[in-house]
């Protein structure tokens, strides 16, 4: 009885185990490795779809096929009646999202993820100068691999401190957050490669304004976003314009500070970032004598300052608070964030950046 007891006990056990009841064959779907979103006539979206090679032929060159719904899972129930099975985003990889589009509401064609339980979240997304159908039917996106080639740029881009890192789930909370707003990547057709332009600025779920990728590296150091590493590059002081004429520093530690200030119902927000750098190129040296350092500090500190006054410029023409000042207002004055209206404020209060340098190692040569 003895022996016969573990057995009955294995037996129940293997009786209570649900099996694999939802498990989903890759010989019964059609995965969808990348998709674009793109306004089309009237209400409709157009929707262009990135789809693995099944053919016989073996060329390993992604399908990629366009089809119009009135919205983005009509869509997508539109592509499975040009497919001989049913397609699946769970190993999705991007999303592109067409300017036009993206001026109106991104979250419009976004909900849908967030409702399908087997929506790949950790997707990357971006927004598309022009078109993103344009941008995935030209030529060097149906060569092989291309998909994981691009998703390899957008973290190489976002390790640079280039763009933010960002995916499907990460911006969720955001868009629906009043006190901060989203940058995102922003693409355009390149030469032999997609181009990386820059980062699209969002004032709440619309697209409203873009920085180039020198602007986006500062502007990720001031949001205290900074990637893994970051670079940027200067005129030299008193050097005419040729080869040579400008220096490029190195990042290795960021430090910021956000401070506000609320004074008769006037708000003053000072942005405080220092930034201890290496000199990777700097053709003048002499960077061990007496006081040239401190003077390229100085420099340095005050050229950045003035980029950094551009840039706050432009977040506020976007309505684009990606410092989320509105959130630090929310918790530590939560009296006055009640009397206002952010968005209509937030263009017009006083952001005062201040950019302090220190190169704190000059290289191996001075």
């Amino acid at each position: 009885m003895k022996k016969i007891r573990p057995v009955l006990l294995g037996i129940l056990s293997i009786s209570l185990l649900t099996g694999c009841w939802d498990q989903t064959l890759l010989k019964n779907v059609r995965l969808i490795l990348g998709i674009g979103f793109d306004k089309a006539e009237g209400e409709n979206v157009l929707t262009t779809f990135v789809l693995p090679d099944v053919s016989d032929k073996k060329r390993n060159a992604p399908e990629i096929i366009s089809v119009t719904g009135e919205t983005a899972r009509e869509a997508r129930g539109n592509l499975g009646k040009k497919l001989t099975l049913v397609p699946d985003g769970a190993k999705n990889r991007f999303i592109m999202i067409g300017e036009q589009l993206a001026k109106v509401d991104i979250y419009a064609v976004l909900d849908v993820f967030y409702r399908d339980p087997k929506s790949a979240l950790n997707a990357k997304i971006s927004v598309v100068e022009g078109r993103a159908e344009s941008l995935l039917q030209t030529s060097y996106m149906r060569k092989p691999n291309f998909i994981l080639n691009l998703d390899k740029q957008i973290v190489s881009a976002e390790s640079f401190t280039i763009v933010p890192e960002e995916n499907v789930q990460s911006i969720c909370t955001v868009l629906f957050d009043p006190g901060q707003d989203v940058i995102l990547p922003y693409l355009a057709v390149g030469e032999g490669t997609p181009l990386i332009k820059g980062v699209a600025l969002f004032n709440s779920k619309a697209f409203a304004g873009t920085l180039d990728t020198k602007e986006s590296k500062l502007c990720l150091l001031m949001a205290d976003r900074m990637g893994k590493k970051a670079s940027l590059t200067l005129p030299i002081p008193n050097k005419t314009k040729k080869i040579g004429s400008k220096m490029t520093f190195r990042v290795f530690h960021a430090k910021r500070r956000l401070d506000l200030e609320v004074n008769n119902g006037n708000l003053l927000v000072t942005l405080d970032l220092l930034l201890k750098v290496e000199a990777e190129e700097y053709t003048p040296d002499h960077l061990d004598e007496d006081g040239q350092a401190s003077k390229l500090n100085d420099y340095l500190s005050m050229e950045l300052t003035k980029e950094a006054q551009k840039i706050v410029q432009k977040l506020q023409k976007a309505n684009c608070d990606v410092f989320g000042i509105g959130r630090r207002i929310m918790a530590f004055h939560p009296n006055y964030w009640k009397t206002m209206d952010w968005k209509s404020n937030y263009p017009t209060i006083t952001i005062q950046p201040n950019i302090k340098v220190e190169i704190s190692r000059p290289g191996i040569i001075f």
